[in-house]
């Protein structure tokens, strides 16, 4: 190994010289326009302007590192492997488990809480239910006064006794204010262009229907 490294300081000394002694033949045969440098008195060039750079012996004596067959190729194309992950730790392996058993119970937590309130809502709606079926049941539906089957034609007579013309689909009527029409209904105004009936029956006694005049029969 000592043999390597003192062969290996020998040809950068040599590589050196040899650039040094480049250097000193192209100043000494450079052109008369340039300006030589300076020579010593002796004639020798004055070399204390060449700069020579210090030599890493350390780095050049380093070991280099090995060659890992598991590394990158750049010759080879194509996806790199993903390595295999290292198995987990026993304290990671305990926080897992620790997570699962609280998810877990969360999941059973809210499908109790759903479980609950599911039975809430369905004993609320069987007792709404029950309150609806003890509830009375509503009152009959008020009768409606029969719809008066006739067209009012106009009136005779002065204003202030008007006897009002009626037709029933087959015949003209003629009856005053106050007068009972086929048995079921009453006249009780007759207006310029409209009269207006009440009924006989008791339980119609507070209505009242209005026609207006018709011109065609």
């Amino acid at each position: 190994m000592e043999i390597l490294k003192q062969r290996a300081r020998e040809i950068v000394l040599g590589v050196l010289l040899l650039v040094l002694a480049i250097a000193v033949w192209k100043t000494m045969t450079a052109p008369s326009d340039v300006v030589a440098p300076q020579r010593g008195a002796a004639g020798r060039a004055d070399l204390s302007d060449v700069k020579i750079y210090p030599v890493d012996w350390v780095a050049l004596t380093a070991p280099r590192p090995g060659y890992d067959p598991s590394g990158r190729n750049i010759f080879q194309f194509g996806a790199i492997p993903v390595p295999t992950p290292p198995p987990p730790t026993p304290e990671e392996l305990a926080a897992l488990e620790a997570l699962r058993k609280k998810q877990t119970e969360d999941a059973l937590r809210a499908q109790e809480e759903l479980v609950k309130r599911q039975q809430e809502m369905m004993a609320q709606q069987q007792k709404q239910a029950e309150e609806t079926a003890n509830l009375p049941p509503p009152p009959p539906p008020k009768p409606r006064p029969p719809a008066v089957p006739y067209k009012f034609i106009g009136y005779v007579g002065p204003p202030e006794k008007k006897i009002a013309v009626l037709h029933d689909g087959s015949e003209l009527l003629f009856a005053g204010r106050g007068e009972v029409v086929g048995d079921r209904f009453r006249i009780l105004d007759i207006g310029y262009e409209s009269i207006r009936f009440g009924f006989t029956d008791p339980q119609f006694k507070s209505e009242s229907q209005t026609l207006p005049m018709s011109s065609s029969y």
